[in-house]
């Protein structure tokens, strides 16, 4: 467990150091661009590069932070596990490999931090070796390899214009960018790839709380918000990202409120959260966007934890039908949990108060349709039904677990939630007195301001309603809990591509390919070494024949 604690002071104290550059930055305007030429190719640059401004400081911040108190957790959370050592490299690997993606902007060493996020992710779920974590790394893997052979395609696509530094683009090429947004799509769980992130929940609570929260499914849209200058000048493309961010808002606040699993809940609910980030960097305001981004990492990170705790005293059950008085038995991780679950509706003045309440003024104020102001209501009122019916099993209902029974707070899990307990309360205000200088210049009708506050107050009676009379529709339960079937048409969706390159690559690479190319180039340096070293004058001609062949063949 020393591994644990020492990482954890060592991230905590960097975390530290990077936030002050970062404010640094931030006020003093400044930014660092430090190149290494690697190779020459073609006239073709491979350098590494490392560019360091507020952005991927204040991101490196939040990664590190959050590192260093799921360090510290998981101290007491992987104790009696065997592989703890395991566990720990898997996390440091994954780390080294978002700091990589964060501060390079050359394309080929992006794909070095998304591949390795990629790798470490699919091993943390497959951490319990089980069908369920197996299945569920396969989805993983597979959804993120559409993202992954899109940034490798991107990058052969801007190997043709001369260099693999994105920070230097000056040229538009709408294919390039459709690649790099499908490849954000992937990694931030966006609307057809959306099922293998509550798939993702049989990895260990400190994955979820790390990994599938704050830092692996934000990695899209910090891709999209790094690209923003280029992807601007395209309407078609912030169009198509507006309406696939909507959609996958709307769809995890309607699954989420039929949803039973406790860390599929706050899966669903960050899946939300990642469609709103979508909604308003589409709405060309990525400032806004990365603000909810940091905002959203830390109250998220903080949630999950708190599930952690309660599924780790309730003997790994994670039904929330099974749960119910909990502030009875662990008073101080259900305070955390309910600021945390506070800070997601836009509670006043918690840190997503800040970000949200902005995020919908912005929305309101600017053009938008009619029908897609609709949809953001209704979204944002799923967004408070799911809260208040999660808060109300945990803490209404009667205790319906074992009969006997020992649960409580954890010391040092509690301590290591404490800091970000405190940024979910304070630091959405610093950051946004920071960023934007604390200046309201949005002038709404009173009509337009009372309209979000009536909305939730809607949603917060038809929550109660719903819990006191719960639906007993199965289609409804079922289709909505089960993500809308997504699960299903993944799963043969791969099934069927697989099977499809299994044949092709049995078919062409080792069947035609084989016989054609190989076997045909080994007869032919036989047939003319024995004609060379014969004399023959025609072995020339012959030459040319085979050669022209080969050609047509190929």
């Amino acid at each position: 467990m020393i591994l644990y604690y020492l990482s954890g002071i060592f991230f905590f104290f960097f975390s530290l150091w990077f936030f002050i550059f970062s404010l640094m930055f931030m006020i003093m305007k400044i930014s660092i661009f430090m190149e290494w030429n690697l190779l020459m190719l073609n006239s073709v640059k491979l350098d590494m590069l490392i560019y360091l401004d507020w952005v991927s400081l204040l991101f490196v911040f939040t990664v590190l932070l959050i590192s260093s108190m799921i360090m510290f957790y998981c101290c007491e959370y992987m104790l009696h596990d065997l592989n703890n050592t395991r566990f720990f490299f898997l996390v440091f690997f994954f780390i080294i490999s978002m700091m990589l993606m964060i501060l390079s902007p050359n394309m080929v060493s992006i794909i070095l931090g998304w591949d390795g996020l990629g790798l470490v992710s699919y091993c943390l779920v497959i951490y319990y070796n089980n069908y369920f974590s197996y299945n569920s790394g396969m989805l993983t893997v597979l959804m993120n390899r559409i993202g992954d052979v899109m940034i490798m395609l991107s990058i052969s696509v801007m190997f043709i214009y001369g260099s693999m530094n994105f920070m230097n683009l000056n040229y538009f090429n709408k294919m390039l960018f459709m690649m790099i947004v499908i490849a954000a799509f992937t990694k931030s769980a966006q609307f057809p790839f959306s099922s293998w992130l509550p798939a993702a929940m049989a990895a260990p609570t400190p994955v979820s709380a790390l990994v599938h929260s704050s830092t692996l499914v934000t990695a899209g849209v910090y891709l999209l918000i790094r690209f923003n200058y280029m992807i601007y000048k395209s309407g078609d493309i912030v169009m198509f990202i507006m309406i696939i961010g909507m959609l996958t808002m709307m769809m995890a606040g309607l699954s989420a409120n039929f949803e039973f699993d406790l860390k599929k809940i706050i899966a669903f609910s960050t899946l939300s959260q990642l469609g709103l980030m979508m909604l308003i960097y589409g709405y060309k305001f990525w400032v806004l966007a990365y603000f909810h981004l940091i905002v959203h990492a830390m109250f998220k990170s903080m949630m999950f934890m708190c599930s952690g705790v309660i599924i780790h005293m309730m003997c790994n059950v994670q039904d929330i039908r099974y749960m119910g008085n909990l502030f009875e038995f662990m008073p101080l991780t259900m305070i955390m949990f309910m600021i945390s679950n506070f800070s997601l509706c836009g509670f006043p003045f918690m840190s997503g108060f800040f970000s949200k309440d902005k995020i919908l003024e912005v929305i309101i104020f600017n053009k938008f349709s009619l029908i897609m102001m609709l949809f953001l209501l209704i979204s944002t009122m799923l967004t408070l039904m799911y809260s208040v019916r999660l808060s109300l099993y945990l803490m209404n209902k009667d205790f319906k677990f074992y009969v006997i029974y020992k649960i409580g707070d954890f010391k040092l899990m509690n301590l290591s939630m404490f800091i970000l307990f405190i940024n979910s309360i304070f630091f959405g205000f610093f950051m946004n007195w920071l960023i934007f200088s604390n200046i309201e210049d949005l002038y709404l009708l009173f009509f337009e301001k009372i309209m979000v506050i009536f909305s939730l107050f809607v949603s917060l009676y038809l929550s109660i309603l719903k819990f006191r009379y719960s639906m007993k529709n199965m289609f409804l339960n079922y289709f909505l809990g089960k993500m809308w079937f997504l699960y299903y048409m993944n799963s043969y969706l791969t099934m069927w591509l697989l099977s499809y390159m299994k044949h092709y690559y049995n078919l062409v690479d080792k069947g035609w390919n084989e016989y054609l190319i190989n076997k045909l180039i080994k007869n032919l340096m036989e047939f003319f070494s024995l004609n060379l070293y014969g004399g023959k004058l025609e072995s020339m001609f012959l030459l040319i024949i085979y050669i022209m062949g080969l050609v047509l063949m190929i």
